[in-house]
This record gives C-alpha cells, sequence and structure tokens, in this order.
C-alpha cells in the first residue's frame, strides 16, 4: 500500500468512526464561563455509572503496522468507546474534546487505538520522550487491563503525543507499582484535528486465564492545557481510573493463547575504574586501588510456572545502569529513606510490601545485598515467584548473597482476597547461612478494607508483626491501625503505631524502636464557585507524636495550612506553620562536614516555624517550585530555601537546577547546609536518550556527576553506556570553588557499558 492510499483511508477510516464533536461556544466572558463549568459540573445520577458494567467487544487484528496511525480496516471490525465524562475539571460533565477508544485483539497481543480529537493541536502539550518519565505535564491516553476480572489489581500502560511510554502494576485503586516495566510497545502521530496513538500489548507481558470471558477495562485521556481528565469508567472524584469495581468489561478475546514457557535476559556488562583517590584537605591524596578493567556476563529469565504464576531468575546479577541515589543533607536525629532502584526488585515489588513505609518495614530489599558493615555484597542468584491462584495473591523470594555477607535471604507473601476489594494476609522473612550468626526470622499479619459509605471511601488498615534473632532469642514486635478517608472534599487519616524496643528484622527498615506512635490529619479541601480557582484546601491539623515504651514524650509535630490554593492553571500555593518538639535522651551530631562538628544536647526541645509553599504549572515551557522557611530551630533559629527551575523545550531536552540551603544559627555553634543538583535529559527519539545529572552537597563536600546513554534496540532489550565520577570540594585551594576542585584526577570515576538482549523460547 502506497503512501498516498494510505493517507486517503486513513481520513476515511477516521471519518467513518465518528463525526468530529460541535464546536465549543467561544467568546465567553470569564463569568459566563464559570458559570456554565459549574453547571456542567453537577454530579450525575448514582445510577449513570453504576447501572451495571458496559461490554465492548474486541475485534480480530489482521496485519497490522504500529506507526501511530491506526488507518486498517481491521479497526472497523471493534466497538468504539465514545462515552467518556469528566473528572476533572467538572465531575461527570461531557468532554471538551471528542476521544473514541477501538481494541483488536491479534495472535500475538492486544492492539489499542486511540483518536483523541482536538480543535487546537497547536496546543497539544508533548515534552516528554523518555520511558516512564512523569506524563502528568504532557496529553496523554492511558488504558487499564485487569485481566483476572479480580477488580482490585491490573496493569496500567500510558502514552503521551510524542509516543513516550509509561506503565505500572495496579495493587489497588490508591496504590500503583510505577517501577513495574512490561514487555510492549507504542506509537503516537499529531495531525491537523488531533493525535492518535497505538499500542501493542503482547499476550506474554500479561498474566490472564485462557478462558478469555472478559477482562476488566478502563480507558482515559488527559488534556494537559486545561487540566481536563477524562474517564470511561470510575469517572467520579471518589474513584479514578485504578478503581476497579466500576470498571467496564472487554469481550471477543476468545480462547487466549498459552503463554510462552520462558523469556530470557542475557547480559554482558564491562567496567573500566580509575584509580580510587583518598584526599587529605590540602589537596594531597592516596591511591586506594589500581586501575581495572572487568567483564561479567549474567542471566536473567522468567518462567510461565502457571498462567497466572511466573517465576523470576537471576544469576550473577548486575545493576550496573541503575541511577546512583540523591545526595540529601540529614538535619535530624533519625536515618535517611532511600527507594530502591535495582529492577530485579523493583518488579512485584508491590507484592511483598508490608508495615508503614520509611517507618516499620518488615521487607525493605536494598537490605538484600548490603553486608553488617552496610558495604554492597555481590548478588549471586536470585528466585521470585508470584501472580495468582485463585483468592490469593502470593509471592515468593529467595537470593544468594556472596562476599562478606554469605547469606540466604527469604520473603514468602500471601494476601487472600475478602469482601469487594479488601485482603488478608501474611508475611514470613528470614536470612540465614554461614555469614549470619544464627537464623533471623521475622513474620506477620495484616489486613486492608476498603469500604463505600454514602458514595465516599472509607478504607481501614493494619499489620502485627514480631522478629527474632536465633534460637532462644526474645521476640520484638511492631504494628499499626489506621483508618483512611481518601475523598476529594477531605483526604483525612488517623492511625496509632508501636514498635518495641530492639525491633530490628534482618530484612527490614525501622526508622525508630522503643516508640507509640499516633497520627492524623483533619483536612477539608472545598472547590468553591471562584474564578480562575480549582480547588482550596485548608489542614486543621496534621499531627505525628511518637512517646518513648517507657512513658514520656520521644518526637512531636503538628501542623496546619490556613490556606492552600489550586489554580485553573496548574500552579499552586500553601502557608503552612508548624511546631515540633524533640526529646532525645542524647546528645547527637546535627552538623558534621570533616573540619567541624555541631552537637544538639540531650533534653527537650520545642519550635515553630513558618513555611510558604509555590509550584507552577508543568504544563508550560518553564516551571519553578519555591518553599521558604522561618523560625526557631533547636535551641537557635533557622531560615530555608528551596527553589526548582524546570525548562522543557519540546519534544528533545528537559533540563532542571535546583538548589536546597538551610542557614542555621545554634548556641552550639553556626552553618550552612547546602545541596545543588542540575539535570539535562536529551531524549532524541522515545527510544533513545541520555541523561546528566550532577549534585554536590557541603556536608560531604563532594561532588557526582552520573551520566547515561540509553537505547532501546526493541521492546524487552537495552543497551547502556554510564560514566559515574567524583570530586572533594572542600580542599584547602586557592581561587574560586571551580578552581579547587581536581577536575583531572576525580576521587573515584568508572565508565561502564551493559547490554541486554531479549528473546522468548
Amino acid at each position: 500500500m502506497g503512501p498516498h492510499s494510505r493517507g486517503r483511508l486513513y481520513r476515511l477510516t477516521r471519518a467513518a468512526l465518528t463525526a468530529p464533536p460541535p464546536a465549543a461556544p467561544r467568546g465567553a466572558g470569564p463569568i459566563v464561563a464559570l458559570v456554565v463549568a459549574a453547571l456542567s459540573a453537577a454530579p450525575m445520577p448514582a445510577a449513570a455509572q453504576t447501572a451495571g458494567p458496559p461490554l465492548v467487544r474486541a475485534g480480530r487484528a489482521e496485519a497490522l503496522r504500529l506507526d501511530g496511525v491506526p488507518d486498517e480496516p481491521a479497526w472497523l471490525g471493534a466497538d468504539s468507546i465514545t462515552d467518556f465524562r469528566q473528572r476533572e475539571p467538572g465531575e461527570g460533565a461531557p468532554p471538551t474534546e471528542r476521544t473514541v477508544v477501538r481494541i483488536l485483539a491479534g495472535d500475538e497481543g492486544l492492539w489499542v487505538a486511540f483518536w483523541c480529537y482536538d480543535r487546537t493541536p497547536e496546543r497539544i502539550v508533548r515534552a516528554q520522550l523518555r520511558r516512564d518519565a512523569d506524563l502528568d505535564g504532557d496529553d496523554w491516553v492511558g488504558i487499564v487491563l485487569d485481566p483476572h476480572r479480580d477488580r482490585r489489581t491490573g496493569f496500567a500502560f500510558q502514552v503521551n503525543a510524542n509516543g513516550a511510554m509509561g506503565d505500572a502494576e495496579v495493587l489497588s485503586f490508591e496504590n500503583t507499582n510505577g517501577d513495574w516495566d512490561g514487555v510492549w510497545d507504542a506509537r503516537a502521530r499529531i495531525g491537523g484535528d488531533g493525535w492518535t496513538a497505538e499500542f501493542f500489548i503482547p499476550w506474554q507481558t500479561l498474566r490472564y486465564r485462557r478462558d478469555g470471558e472478559g477482562w476488566g477495562l478502563n480507558v482515559g485521556r488527559f488534556i494537559r492545557r486545561n487540566r481536563e481528565e477524562i474517564l470511561w469508567r470510575g469517572w467520579r472524584r471518589s474513584e479514578g481510573p485504578y478503581f476497579l469495581e466500576e470498571e467496564g468489561v472487554l469481550t471477543g478475546l476468545g480462547r487466549l493463547p498459552a503463554r510462552r514457557l520462558s523469556e530470557w535476559r542475557p547480559y554482558l556488562a564491562w567496567s573500566a575504574r580509575d584509580y580510587q583517590r583518598d584526599y587529605a584537605p590540602d589537596g594531597s591524596y592516596e591511591l586506594g586501588g589500581d586501575r581495572e578493567v572487568t567483564a561479567k556476563v549474567g542471566l536473567d529469565g522468567k518462567l510461565a510456572v502457571a498462567p497466572t504464576l511466573t517465576l523470576d531468575v537471576t544469576t550473577n546479577t548486575d545493576f550496573a545502569q541503575v541511577d546512583v541515589d540523591q545526595q540529601m543533607v540529614n538535619l535530624s536525629r533519625f536515618p535517611l529513606f532511600f527507594p530502591e532502584k535495582r529492577p530485579f526488585f523493583l518488579e512485584a515489588s508491590g507484592n511483598f510490601s508490608f508495615g508503614q513505609s520509611e517507618q516499620a518495614m518488615a521487607f525493605y530489599s536494598r537490605r538484600i545485598g548490603l553486608g553488617a558493615d552496610r558495604m554492597p555484597v555481590t548478588i549471586d542468584a536470585g528466585l521470585r515467584l508470584s501472580g495468582r491462584i485463585g483468592r490469593e495473591r502470593i509471592g515468593l523470594l529467595a537470593v544468594r548473597t556472596g562476599g562478606s555477607e554469605d547469606a540466604v535471604d527469604v520473603v514468602a507473601r500471601v494476601k487472600h482476597d475478602i469482601l469487594s476489594r479488601g485482603y488478608v494476609g501474611g508475611i514470613l522473612t528470614g536470612q540465614g547461612g554461614p555469614g549470619v550468626s544464627g537464623t533471623r526470622l521475622t513474620g506477620g499479619a495484616d489486613y486492608e478494607l476498603p469500604f463505600i459509605v454514602g458514595g465516599q471511601n472509607l478504607v481501614f488498615s493494619g499489620y502485627a508483626m514480631g522478629t527474632r534473632d536465633g534460637g532462644g532469642a526474645p521476640t520484638r514486635t511492631a504494628g499499626r491501625f489506621f483508618a483512611d478517608y481518601p475523598n476529594d472534599w477531605s483526604d483525612s487519616y488517623l492511625g496509632v503505631a508501636w514498635v518495641e524496643s530492639g525491633f530490628d528484622p534482618a530484612l527490614g527498615f525501622v526508622q525508630q524502636d522503643g516508640v507509640w506512635r499516633h497520627t492524623g490529619s483533619i483536612e477539608w479541601n472545598p472547590r468553591p464557585r471562584l474564578p480562575g480557582v480549582r480547588q482550596l484546601s485548608f489542614t486543621f491539623i496534621d499531627w505525628t507524636v511518637s512517646h518513648y515504651v517507657g512513658g514520656g514524650l520521644n518526637f512531636a509535630e503538628y501542623e496546619i495550612s490556613p490556606l492552600g490554593i489550586e489554580f485553573e492553571s496548574g500552579d499552586e500555593f500553601t502557608i503552612e506553620l508548624s511546631r515540633e518538639i524533640d526529646v532525645p535522651e542524647e546528645p547527637f551530631d546535627i552538623w558534621e562536614n570533616g573540619t567541624r562538628t555541631v552537637t544538639v544536647p540531650a533534653g527537650r526541645h520545642a519550635w515553630n516555624r513558618a513555611m510558604v509553599r509555590l509550584e507552577t504549572s508543568q504544563g508550560r515551557p518553564w516551571g519553578v517550585e519555591l518553599d521558604a522557611s522561618i523560625g526557631q530551630f533547636y535551641t537557635g533559629t533557622s531560615t530555608g530555601i528551596d527553589v526548582g527551575v524546570d525548562l522543557r523545550l519540546a519534544p528533545h531536552v528537559i533540563a532542571g537546577w535546583s538548589t536546597e540551603a538551610e542557614w542555621v544559627r545554634l548556641p552550639q555553634g553556626d552553618f550552612t547546609a547546602q545541596e545543588m543538583q542540575v539535570r539535562l535529559d536529551y531524549a532524541f527519539t522515545p527510544r533513545l536518550g541520555t541523561m546528566w545529572w550532577v549534585q554536590w552537597d557541603n556536608e560531604s563536600e563532594r561532588m557526582t556527576l552520573n551520566a547515561r546513554l540509553h537505547w532501546i534496540p526493541k521492546p524487552g532489550s537495552d543497551a547502556y553506556l554510564v560514566w559515574d565520577s567524583g570530586w572533594p570540594t572542600g580542599l584547602d585551594r586557592e581561587g574560586s570553588l571551580l578552581r579547587r576542585i581536581p577536575w583531572r584526577r576525580p576521587s573515584r570515576g568508572a565508565l561502564v557499558g551493559k547490554f541486554v538482549y531479549y528473546f522468548r523460547a
């Protein structure tokens, strides 16, 4: 088929699918526009969305070409989804632009096409090109699939008008795992009357029963310039795209093909490392190691042990391509929490979550591969079984670590479905082996019970767990009870938790033990009919109060927000007032940068602070985030400012600069804590891009560079070239900061290359 006939067929197909929507009234003044918007935002009757799940029949795919132009005749054989409604800004109102979605089932996978009509296509926002970038600053379309039809879990796929892709594993209507990476592909194309997108999702990427009786389905679109979110199902503000109780049903799939037995990703990696240089303050240094060039091979694979179960395997595991951690200055006595970034642990991580994130967690995957001395150790091999059997969601993880640790780490997790969306579950983790003194075990049970009361969400959840180090050791416990009211007009909660003294799971994370913690928030988020304002927010009280198990206050933070404004443009403004009380039992170092240490004495410290926060819309080519605070701090005062500036030059460049500074004045000593980051993303295409990330802070007196080239030759395969380097910045040399940095002799440096090839067997 030649290009000219293809173009005519494209136009004819689009005309056959649907007629353009009627033109919207133009020229109305702001008051009239506000009245019209208010009337169109009137909530729809409950029966309009709850009469029963609508059915959509998939057509059969013929020979299709993935190019973002869905003009093949096969698209005419599928049902059209056109009955969208706004979730934002006018709940239940008709969309301002027309959208058509059709789905085809082929031998190899599922095809999805979006026709996104737009009367002003020149205003389509499309800055992102990198995979898994935050697409909220762009126009995008998305689909949510629930192949198990359990109305709880599923998979989400997003594409913006550039063809940049994002995906996630749906864990509940409130939680997704954005680190899940499926093997799929998509294209998008902008035309004279809007834009179109095509998805191709291989059956192998999904988990399903073969009967093909029907999958849960939802689809949506986001129009960035007016921040309009439209959905086919779940369009109420208390619901959303992942509220699968309101999902539709995709039929016509027929008997689906069996999943292939296995998928494999062998890799080849090499690295060239420079000398390790240990610098003295005067600029002299000692060499801590030789230059070396190394190479390694490894293998990651997936085995389809059952239609709904997957066994992941890894051997000689390598994470050379992973982003470095963000440098942060910690001005508290509590440890910092760093998120997981390694792909083997990120995929299906939602299956293993247990406890309260960043507070008390039975399983924190970054503990695997980290020895008792907090130094990295090798990961020799790993297994992970995940999926669903009937009403059970299961996860089993086993990892063999080498080096100084020489241990085996095991995690077993199960969730049993109850009610319409709730679960009760359990977890067991253990660590043992030649390098571990005894076997360290942790076990627990948890639950989540979501309800709908008067059309609003009310969720009760909780957990209890205990840990023991070796036989005969006492069992230490932790737990939490939590009630959440996650709705549009009020997102309030109430919780109580305890962490017994000595509670330290071998594979978990604990911010602080030996405390009782009470948390809560009462807020109100009205939507007044004010020109240019979408929503206001008022936090009457938000609190975290912890007491020592033996009695006495440990820490308390109380916060109120007398005013928060979300503008129709996407700009946000907030005022916050807070009071904090900290009662450390022992003195602690709040600042230590090698040349100077400032210590906060034990005892009760109380202070008040005020903060102003401003964040501009992501829809503009530039954006600013500003936090400014002032007030007391421990035994003195501090003034802080956090500024970030982003530049988005569609469709290739996204640049950002941010700096944070805290000027602290204490009787024990004055200091200024500073952090700085510069980041540049240049993407040639959605499958070829570069990233440059420079970080610096004046506590470690270290500047680092992480540069990466990432190429996706085909879905599932990856090629990386990564450069990591670091320099000292606190040397006693003359001249400006830049002149004092020994650029030619970094304290460390490495060039890493990696190629991963994907195939099925």
